[in-house]
């Protein structure tokens, strides 16, 4: 697998996950021109576009998507169902399989995704624009983990504008290390934090922060538009 950044942050958020050819778009907040810059104008290998919520710097270009054709699931407009539903409910993108769980986005219908690959190798988690997750996947040796950290605590000052939506709707450092920290197993090999608040967050920071909970083989970074990472695995009985 390979995961690539064409946006993150409050200015638009766009990620491209690729194994064996097939290429999954996860969220479109960004102008739909840059979508195909970031595909290199190739729309031919797209198998889809998961978005996780309605806000417009993750859903931006869902219309222009599906004028090219290109399968696009706003998760967001699904009813929201029961925790037992959940776990027998999937879609499929062609060699991937999205799982999504729901995560609490100040009142706004919002989705995580598991995302695995047909033959159930690798597995990717992708979290952004959420307060808190409640739900646990450390049985599942999740190998790769897009995690939003759009906020560091002593850098929020309580007369920001937007500080109630930015507590209740975005993930700080601390709940980002915390949900790692419970989640990691030998298996993690990837760590990229997403949604990096620009006024409210030290990358490096919080980059030093995450690496304190994981092992010392696992690759961490943040998102930054034109990051392009490998995916690298070992091949897990799951």
């Amino acid at each position: 697998m390979t995961f690539k950044v064409l946006g993150s942050g409050s200015s638009g958020n766009c990620y491209l996950l690729e194994h064996n050819g097939d290429v999954l778009i996860l969220d479109c907040g960004i102008p739909v021109k840059d979508i195909k810059i970031g595909l290199n104008f190739n729309i031919s290998n797209v198998v889809g576009c998961a978005v996780t919520h309605s806000h417009a710097d993750h859903n931006k270009s869902v219309d222009d998507l599906k004028k090219m054709g290109i399968r696009t699931v706003e998760f967001y407009q699904i009813e929201d169902w029961s925790d037992e539903k959940y776990k027998h409910f999937c879609v499929g993108f062609g060699g991937f399989v999205v799982k999504p769980f729901p995560l609490p986005h100040n009142g706004i219908t919002n989705y995580g995704f598991l995302i695995t690959d047909r033959e159930r190798k690798e597995k990717a988690l992708y979290l952004t624009d959420f307060e808190y997750c409640k739900y646990n996947f450390k049985s599942l040796g999740v190998n790769h983990i897009f995690i939003e950290c759009n906020y560091q605590q002593d850098l929020v000052a309580r007369d920001l504008p937007n500080y109630e939506h930015k507590i209740r709707g975005h993930c700080s450092l601390a709940t980002c290390k915390g949900f790692i920290q419970a989640n990691v197993t030998n298996n993690l090999k990837t760590v990229v934090l997403l949604h990096m608040g620009k006024e409210t967050t030290i990358p490096e920071e919080c980059v030093t922060a995450i690496k304190e909970v994981v092992n010392p083989n696992v690759y961490v970074d943040y998102a930054y538009k034109g990051l392009n990472v490998e995916l690298k695995t070992e091949e897990c009985p799951f």
